[in-house]
Order: C-alpha cells, then sequence, then structure tokens
C-alpha cells in the first residue's frame, strides 16, 4: 500500500478523458498492461457480473450477449476502463445507472468517462455480440477457454486475475442441448423454442476461470461420498464409456477427499462437475465446479498400460488440486502461473502414488520430469521459473516445461530442504490467508522463512528467479560445479555419486535426485550398457538416472555417438521389463533414429530394428509394454516387410496375441501406411475415413487427410489454409497435420514451410491457446534435421534483432535438437556398417 501514490499517477497516463474542456490522454495500450492492473486492484473490488448469452444451432450464427457489471470504486477520478478484444461492430450499447452512455471503444478496451462514475457503488449494462475467439465452436457443441486473458474475447469484463468476482450465467441453447457452468444450476425451462439454463451465482473466481460449455452431450451424474458429481461427455464407444466411468468418478471423489484432509479446508465451491472433451487443448483446465478435460486421456483403451493409468490418476488429482491451489488461492499477476502449477503437480503425486504400489515412483518423478525440463533448460531459449510479464496478452508464453516440470523437482527439493510437516503446515497458513485472494510466490516464501532456520530466499534467488541448469563434472572422486554462466551463482542441492571397481568407474547423480548434467566418462558409459540387467545394473532408478546422463552427453557431443546409442538401445531393450524404462528407451531410440541419423545410417539399422522391435512386440505379455512397442513399430516401419505387417494390422488379417487396437490406432495406423506410400494412400485413407464411427474422430481425420498426400501440390494448398485464423480454430487437428506435413520422409519438401510458419507466429500467439506457439513451432521443427533448416531460423532470428523476447525464446528451444543435430552429424562420421557391429 506504500506505493498507491505513484502507482496512481503511473495509471493515470493511461486513461483517456473525454470531456470538451479536458485535454485527452495517450490510449490504453492492448492486453492489460501491468500498470492498468495495479490501479484498478487498488481502486475496484466487490465485482459481479450478470451475464446472459444466446447460442444459435450450428457455428455460424452470432451469439447476442447482455450483461450487468456491479462493482464498487473507491474514488471516481479516472475513467473506467473494461477489456473487450473484439470488432467495434461487436459492441451494440452501453448503459451506466440505467441511461445510455457515451463511451470510447480504443485498442480492445470499453473506456468509460467519469462524469458516468460514483465513488462507492457503479452499475454497468452492456450488450453486445460474443467474440468467437475462445468459445471453441462446432456445429453441435461449443465449450469456452480463456486463460490466461482470453474472456475478454468473449464478453466486456475486467479481465486480470487480481479482480475475482462472482458470475451468474443464463444461456440460451437449442433444445436437446445440455449446459454447463460454474455454478449451480438454478432452473432450467424452454422459452421461444430454447432451453433456458440459469446457473446460481459462484463464489469470487478470477476471470480465467469463469467457463461454460454447451451442446450434445451425454452426462451421468454420480454421489461420491455424500457429494453430487456429473460427468458430461461425447465418446459414443458405450464399451469404452462403460470400462472406464465408475474408475473416473471414484478418482474424482478420492482427489477431493485427500485434499480435504491434507489443507484442512472443506472444498471450496460447493457444486462440482466435469466434462470430458475430444480434441480439448490441454490436459485438463481446472474450472471450479466445472473442470474440462481431454477426452482421450480418461476414457482408456482396453490395453492400456500402467503408465496411462497412473496419467489419468495424475491429471485427475492435478485438476482437483486446483479447486484449493490456484482457485481458492490465485496467483496475483501471471508472472506467478507457475506457482498454482507446480501445487497442482506436488499435491497429485502425492494424492496418486498409493494407489500404484507396483510403480517405483522415484523412477517415475525422475522420468516425467527432468528429461522434459533438460529439453527446455539445456536451450539458449531457457527461461527462470519466475518471469517478469509487463502485459497480460504475453501471458500464454510463460507456459512451458519449466513451470510444468522444472517447478516440481524445485518444490521437491523444498519440501526435503525444510521437511514434509513444515511444508504442511505453511501452505495451510498459505491457503488460510489468502483464501479467496491472491497471493505470491514471495508470500509464500515470507511464510516459510519465519518457520525455517534456513536462507529459503536465498534459496529461491537461485532456483526460481535465474534460468538454466548447472553442470557437473568429476573431480578427485567428488562432483564439482562446473564454470556457471552467472557470475557467483551457486546451485544448492544434495550431490551423490557411485564408485565401483575401485574407483575405476563413476556414476554421477545415481540416484538421479540432482538437477543438472552430469558428465560420465566413456569407460562407465560402455560399462554400464554392458552390464545392463545384471545385479550390478539392477535398481532401476540408477537405471534412468544413468540412460538420463547419457542422453544428455548425447546431444553434448560427450560421445558415444548417435549410431552407438542405437545399437545400445536396441541391446538393452530385451533385458528390460519396467514399463516407464521401456517407454524411455523407445522414446530415446525414435529421437535418435529419426533426428540423429541420416537415411543411410538408417537404411543400415532398418531391417534390425523391425525385426526386434517386432519379435518384443510379440513375446511381452505386458499390454502397456506391448502398446508401447506396436507404437514403436508403426513410428519406425519402412520396408516392405514392415509396411505389409502394419497393413495386415490395419485389416485385422494379421493379429497379435493380447493386441487390442483402438479406433484411434486404426486411425494412425491408416496414417502411418498412406505416408509410407507403398499402396494405394488415398484409398486407404478413404476406407478409414468410412470406417471410422465416431463423428469427432471422423471430423479430425477429414482435417488431416490434405497433410498426408503423395501430392506435393496438395500438401502446398494444404499449409496455406493454415495461414487463415479460422482454419487454425482445432488447435489439436492442426497439430496432427503438421507431424505430417513437417515428417522426416518429407522434410525436404517441408523446407518451404518453415520460413512461413515462423512470419506466423505473432499471429498465433495473439489467435491460439497458450501451448499453441510452443506446439506449433515444435511439431513444424521436430521432422528436421537439416543444415538448410536450421539456416532458415537462424536467419529468421538475425532478420528480427528486435522480436518479442518471449517468442524469440520459444524459437530457440523448437531449434535446439536440429541445431544440435547439424553439429553431432559433424561430430561423428558415419561408422562402417558391418554385421558385426549391427548386432553386438
Amino acid at each position: 500500500m506504500t506505493f498507491i501514490r505513484p502507482l496512481i499517477l503511473l495509471a493515470a497516463t493511461i486513461f483517456v478523458a473525454f470531456a470538451c474542456t479536458r485535454q485527452q490522454s495517450p490510449a490504453p495500450e492492448k492486453g492489460v498492461s501491468f500498470a492498468l492492473n495495479q490501479y484498478r486492484k487498488q481502486h475496484i473490488d466487490s465485482i459481479q457480473y450478470q451475464i446472459e448469452l444466446d447460442i444459435p444451432a450450428g457455428k455460424a450464427g452470432q451469439i447476442l450477449g447482455k450483461e450487468i457489471v456491479t462493482f464498487h470504486l473507491n474514488a471516481a477520478d479516472s475513467a473506467l476502463v473494461l477489456d473487450f478484444n473484439v470488432e467495434a461492430s461487436h459492441l451494440q450499447e452501453v448503459r451506466v445507472g440505467g441511461e445510455k452512455v457515451d463511451y470510447q471503444f480504443v485498442n480492445e478496451h470499453i473506456v468509460i468517462d467519469t462524469k458516468h462514475l460514483n465513488k462507492g457503488k457503479n452499475e454497468v449494462a452492456i450488450d453486445f455480440v460474443a467474440g468467437d475467439q475462445s468459445l471453441n465452436r462446432s456445429d453441435d457443441y461449443l465449450y469456452t477457454l480463456f486463460v490466461p486473458d482470453r474472456a475478454s474475447t468473449c464478453f466486456p469484463l475486467f479481465d486480470q486475475p487480481n479482480l475475482k468476482a462472482s458470475y451468474r450465467l443464463t444461456l440460451k441453447t437449442p433444445v436437446g442441448w445440455e449446459a454447463v457452468s460454474n455454478g449451480k444450476l438454478n432452473a432450467k425451462t424452454v422459452e421461444n423454442g430454447k432451453s433456458v439454463y440459469q446457473f446460481g451465482e459462484t463464489k469470487p473466481v478470477s476471470s480465467y476461470l469463469f467457463a461454460f460449455a454447451a451442446g450434445k452431450f451425454f452426462k451421468e451424474t454420480r454421489t461420491m461420498d455424500g457429494r453430487e458429481m456429473t460427468m458430461y461427455y461425447r465418446e459414443t464407444d458405450t464399451t469404452k464409456v462403460n470400462r472406464n466411468r465408475d474408475e473416473v468418478f471414484r478418482l474424482h471423489a478420492k482427489s477431493l477427499a485427500w485434499l480435504e484432509d491434507y489443507t484442512s479446508i472443506d472444498y471450496p465451491f460447493g457444486k462440482f462437475d466435469f466434462v470430458l472433451l475430444p480434441s480439448f487443448q490441454y490436459g485438463g483446465m481446472e474450472h471450479p465446479g466445472a473442470i474440462f478435460y481431454n477426452e482421450p486421456a480418461l476414457f482408456l483403451d482396453e490395453n492400456a498400460s500402467v503408465n496411462r493409468r497412473m496419467a489419468r490418476a495424475s491429471v485427475i488429482a492435478h485438476e482437483s488440486a486446483h479447486m484449493w491451489f490456484g482457485d481458492l488461492v490465485t496467483m496475483d499477476w501471471f508472472n506467478d502461473v507457475w506457482l498454482k502449477e507446480v501445487f497442482a503437480n506436488f499435491m497429485a503425486a502425492k494424492i496418486v502414488h498409493p494407489s500404484f504400489p507396483e510403480i517405483n515412483h522415484e523412477l517415475r518423478f525422475l522420468l516425467a520430469h527432468y528429461p522434459n525440463a533438460y529439453e527446455v533448460d539445456r536451450t539458449a531459449g531457457t527461461n527462470p521459473i519466475l518471469q517478469q510479464l509487463g502485459n497480460l496478452k504475453n501471458a500464454g508464453t510463460l507456459y512451458g516445461a519449466i513451470i510444468y516440470m522444472k517447478a516440481p523437482i524445485v518444490m521437491r527439493q523444498l519440501e526435503r530442504k525444510i521437511g514434509e510437516e513444515l511444508m504442511r503446515e505453511s501452505l495451510r497458513e498459505y491457503l488460510k490467508t489468502y483464501s479467496f485472494g491472491n497471493a505470491r510466490w514471495d508470500d509464500l516464501i515470507g511464510i516459510i522463512d519465519k518457520r525455517s532456520p534456513e536462507d529459503i530466499t536465498r534459496w529461491s534467488n537461485v532456483w526460481v528467479k535465474t534460468p538454466g541448469m548447472p553442470e557437473y563434472g568429476i573431480e578427485a572422486g567428488k562432483l564439482v560445479q562446473a564454470k556457471d554462466s552467472v557470475s557467483g551463482r551457486v546451485w544448492e542441492q544434495p550431490l551423490v555419486l557411485k564408485t565401483m571397481q575401485n574407483g575405476q568407474l563413476v556414476f554421477p547423480n545415481h540416484d538421479g535426485t540432482g538437477y543438472g548434467y552430469f558428465k560420465m566418462d566413456t569407460t562407465s558409459k560402455a560399462w554400464f550398457f554392458t552390464h545392463y540387467g545384471n545385479a550390478e545394473v539392477s535398481d532401476p532408478v540408477f537405471k534412468g538416472a544413468m540412460l538420463v546422463n547419457s542422453w544428455e552427453g548425447l546431444l553434448r557431443g560427450d560421445g558415444p555417438g548417435p549410431e552407438k546409442l542405437v545399437n545400445s538401445i536396441l541391446n538393452t531393450l530385451p533385458k528390460e521389463q519396467n514399463p516407464l524404462l521401456v517407454d524411455y528407451l523407445l522414446g530415446n531410440l525414435q529421437t535418435d533414429w529419426w533426428v540423429f541419423l541420416n537415411a543411410d545410417q538408417r537404411a543400415a539399422y532398418q531391417t534390425r530394428v523391425e525385426h526386434e522391435i517386432w519379435q518384443l512386440l510379440n513375446s511381452t505379455r505386458d499390454k502397456g509394454i506391448q502398446t508401447s512397442y506396436f507404437r514403436a513399430f508403426k513410428a519406425m516401419a519402412l520396408t516392405d516387410d514392415g509396411w505389409q505387417k502394419m497393413h495386415g494390422l490395419w485389416t485385422g488379417k494379421l493379429e497379435v496375441k493380447g493386441l487390442v487396437l483402438s479406433e484411434e490406432d486404426k486411425i494412425s495406423l491408416a496414417y502411418e501406411l498412406a505416408l509410407k506410400g507403398n499402396g494405394d494412400g488415398k484409398a486407404i485413407l478413404n476406407s478409414q475415413l468410412n470406417a471410422t464411427k465416431n463423428p469427432d474422430r471422423k471430423a479430425r481425420m477429414q482435417f488431416v487427410i490434405p497433410a498426408l498426400s503423395a501430392s506435393e501440390a496438395e500438401r502446398d494448398a494444404f499449409f496455406e489454409t493454415l495461414k487463415k485464423e479460422e482454419n487454425r480454430e482445432k488447435e489439436a487437428w492442426v497439430l496432427d497435420a503438421l507431424t505430417y506435413l513437417h515428417h522426416p520422409l518429407r522434410a525436404q519438401s517441408a523446407l518451404k514451410y518453415l520460413r512461413p510458419s515462423l512470419d506466423l507466429l505473432q499471429e498465433i500467439q495473439l489467435t491460439g491457446d497458450i501451448f499453441f506457439p510452443t506446439r506449433w513451432l515444435h511439431n513444424t521443427f521436430v521432422g528436421h534435421s537439416s543444415p538448410e533448416a536450421a539456416r532458415i531460423a537462424q536467419t529468421f532470428l538475425k532478420e528480427h534483432p528486435d522480436y518479442p523476447y518471449f517468442l524469440k525464446n520459444k524459437i530457440l528451444q523448437a531449434t535446439d535438437l536440429l541445431d544440435r543435430s547439424v553439429k553431432l552429424s559433424a561430430t561423428y562420421a558415419p561408422q562402417e556398417h558391418s554385421p558385426a557391429l549391427s548386432q553386438q
């Protein structure tokens, strides 16, 4: 509060004055600047929204809206700014206190002069046409996705996280549609041939957490431990639904009960429902009272692996944890968005682990977090966990592996540093203190620092507020931090190493808890792979940690080279029965195969790779591992024999004992068969399209098929369509298509798409959802490994020296493997492909 006066002066410069006797001030900038955020936070409170939306059938018609916004002003000396990110024609009328008033519509804001405002309670009524950008409309359903600042693309409001408000929503929909929102359904009536859903008032929530879905949904209601919950879904395969339904409800009930016990706070939002969406952009989104999920992540196939089942439990626990961490207590500004995500992950692990005793959870944590965090942290485009943010319009660029993968590692370090009990006590105080309000990371650190003898602030300043990862070498039998990029920075963490054979073999970070690059010597690496599966190399965590070290070594040119690693993995896979390690090995094998080997090198190993993976696919009795081998075979098979096997699986003429193929599996097989071109690809795709029963999967397939065309001209024409925003609405569909447009087998012909894809990036950030820019870049560049592709990205950055910092980092992250591939191809000369080498 000591900064109120200077902040008022700063914020006042961004408001527009209208009285003819006054000089006009500069207009508010697009988005929500930090200054506007601070000014409104200090002067506006007690916000309530009453919103009515009239939704027509189909996706083309306009959605007419009416709203009443009531709020309290503690001063009426500056113009009021509401956010509405649409065309001016969408705004029809503004009334204050029941009277129509003049206003300005400037840079995505409605600006109302002070002469219409009162100190104290105010009421603004607005008639408008809802914007479509975040409504995710299909012909027979729609759903909102307003994170981080997209509510204003639908209706006018104060779109910032620290202005929590209550919402009362009325939806008018076509008859036969279901509707769900944050609030409890108070009434459903029929009026003028439409269904009218009236939802009750919500508890105070941030604008990005307000949500609704409407359309043709199936639904089922259950009462679990005295709590009623309803599941909305679109899956038409009743066998799949029946197989998964009970577990989905059970996992939610279990997560909520655990969180109530851990936090000592009852579920804060009353009503609890969830909606399963077929092409949802994320794994889940934590709208209180109406969680949205990606439907395939919850409705699993019959032969789902234990990893997939645990992933489902984890995403349910994650979104449930957000009800407390993110929804009840929300970050004050989106630079702390990581705070809600890390606690959701942190709590999810505690909830899920006891239900999967067959899983080595230390290994799972290692493989689920460290490789993905390193994937960003090793790049020139890495960022700290806590980033700076000047305007909410850039908030989506903060998301990525650093906040989802590195932050949980850091949080686990913190808990081990201060102890589980102190962590729990501190979190309870944090939730109680800031309940239905907002908080910052530093607020939590202050709570912990009062209770702990450790200097948590100093530790946090390195791990949370600076970017990158430490590197370690071995000197005199000890791990030593290499020279750091930041002068004087010390990464405080426990470090261990294991020695064998009188110190001749050294295995750094053998328990997998340390974070960073741990360089291994060539002798120890070779011994590890040679003895893999023996008594000396049997501990799963040790194996996982050394595999991660070896992969990081490959990427830095610290041998062995790409071909030797393929050979090592092929020799290792038959010795491994742990599904987590099998998945990690297969993932590295495929990345090594397509990114780091050239076509001649792949050809030398092609027959062996297909033969050995096919043998493992047929011999394993673990259905989850079998599915992993099936997917690896499908991705890597190129010979005529491999194509015929895939074709036999697709037609059903060839069966593998225990392997059950879902409709999604059949579709992906058809894609691979068409891509690899041994047969009539168009006929295969059309046949699969006709055989696909689920309408959502059929529509998705119709979109993707042109990207698989054997005709380069047709692929070129399809890429041109992606330049139009309306053709990128279904982001999951676009990402599927990009995977095939830029497949390594088509990489040469796809070079022409790289520069236009980079040119589109800023538009994609503004029009797409939060993960779309990162995924657009990843799926564009992941299939490329040529110097030409690397030069295109490098040239783009050189030609745009003032390119937005956040997006520049995304490009550097997405092209890191490409750049390393170019460097590694020069480092490792092609080896002789003798039978002895191939089988050693």
